[in-house]
């Protein structure tokens, strides 16, 4: 990479707007504000504004000019890069980034948040993090990097004493412990080939397993919108739903009726060799990674 000095006072970025231009008329692009954005303010809360603002903050400081080719010529008053610089890096203007920086309310697009996570080398954790703050779903190609749970998440998983199943975002399943291989047959099968649970339930399981699979899977459904909400622009949406819609009837019934309900437990009543098992199902984010979804079963206490 070739280095570049940015200790000279003239920068090459957008011209800065008059002194009487509100922030909702300058976007972050050098080449000019877009119809879109003079019209339009982020519509965030003040505090994720600020929340925004001082994680961009953070990561600047915590990035040190050589890592990103830049020459020192003279000593730095404050830790990191400056504002000017990650400007400069992402293509956008100095005082449009300080007023991000500032938690004005300005709507950033979804390439100028792809551009200012690449100045500011995030990782695709951080990058998420960053268009959820700013209200945008993330990019494709951050969504689409193969989730990998951690071996302390797996060991938590195996010590559970009931069935228990690890999701991804696009709920196909990761990892199950050998209570639900016990307890649902065919899932061995579906681990191997990071099968869609979804579709697993809807045209794979055996109906007569499960006792209430007609609510339990307007349930799932329910649950599913909602997990997706924030990716629904994302291709592999449409594919999900648009497959399932082909093969079961009864989901494409069930998904034009758009019920959501909250994410209380949910009662699963399971036909075994040895009788009739009722569980209550729980859906967990992994903290590590919120795209992980730990599904879990226990006994239920009040059926």
């Amino acid at each position: 990479m070739q280095k570049t000095s940015f200790e000279t006072k003239a920068l090459t970025d957008a011209p800065a707007p008059a002194m009487n231009a509100s922030p909702s008329q300058s976007d972050g692009s050098s080449s000019g504000p877009t119809k879109a954005d003079r019209q339009e303010r982020s519509g965030l809360s003040e505090s994720r504004r600020r929340e925004l603002a001082d994680f961009l903050r953070t990561r600047r400081e915590k990035l040190k000019p050589e890592q990103l080719g830049i020459t020192q010529v003279s000593r730095r008053r404050t830790p990191g890069l400056r504002r000017e610089e990650v400007a400069e890096i992402a293509g956008v203007g100095t005082t449009w980034y300080t007023w991000l920086e500032q938690a004005r309310d300005i709507q950033p697009s979804a390439d100028v948040l792809k551009r200012l996570a690449q100045a500011l080398m995030m990782n695709p954790a951080e990058t998420r993090h960053l268009f959820t703050l700013a209200g945008r779903a993330a990019p494709v190609e951050v969504e689409e990097m193969r989730e990998v749970p951690s071996e302390n998440l797996l060991r938590i998983l195996n010590a559970f004493p009931l069935p228990g199943l690890l999701l991804g975002s696009r709920w196909d399943v990761i990892a199950i412990n050998p209570e639900a291989q016990k307890t649902f047959k065919a899932l061995p099968s579906l681990v191997d080939a990071r099968g869609n649970w979804l579709h697993f339930y809807f045209t794979q399981m055996d109906r007569k397993a499960v006792l209430n699979w007609e609510t339990l899977a307007k349930k799932m459904i329910s649950d599913f919108r909602l997990s997706v909400s924030d990716s629904l622009d994302q291709p592999w949406v449409a594919e999900i739903v648009e497959e399932l819609r082909a093969k079961s009837p009864e989901f494409a019934s069930y998904w034009r009726e758009h019920d959501v309900t909250d994410a209380a437990a949910t009662l699963v009543e399971v036909q075994t060799e040895s009788g009739v098992i009722k569980y209550e199902r729980a859906m967990l984010r992994a903290a590590e990674d919120p795209r992980l979804k730990l599904v879990l079963y226990t006994i239920a206490t009040n059926a």
